[in-house]
């Protein structure tokens, strides 16, 4: 792929190409709803408070974050992902916590 790699501290990376942008970054310690809500903001530029309620248009918060949290046994849970579109941009949240937003065109 030829493009234009940019990193930053955090382990996020934004990769962007003629055809199109991507943006990939990984939940660690947060909610997976708070680190969509910070890497959307990241990527279209806003302000993470404005970006909070066009999420609750696009997928519930609360079944976002309990969608992969561990078992009742404490085991995590693995595979498996979750995919929506919310503003210009189409999120994919793998189980293991690696968020990937790409531009809608």
């Amino acid at each position: 792929m030829n493009g234009n790699i940019n990193s930053s501290d955090d382990g996020s990376v934004m990769v962007r190409t003629a055809q199109q942008s991507q943006y990939t970054c990984h939940a660690d310690d947060e909610k997976l709803s708070t680190a969509v809500i910070m890497a959307l903001a990241e990527v279209a530029g806003g302000d993470p408070a404005k970006i909070g309620m066009p999420l609750y248009d696009a997928i519930d918060p609360d079944a976002l974050d309990n969608l992969f949290s561990d078992k009742h046994d404490g085991t995590p849970r693995m595979g498996g992902k979750v995919v929506f579109d919310i503003l210009h941009y189409q999120v994919t949240v793998h189980s293991y916590g690696q968020i990937v937003i790409e531009e809608l065109d």
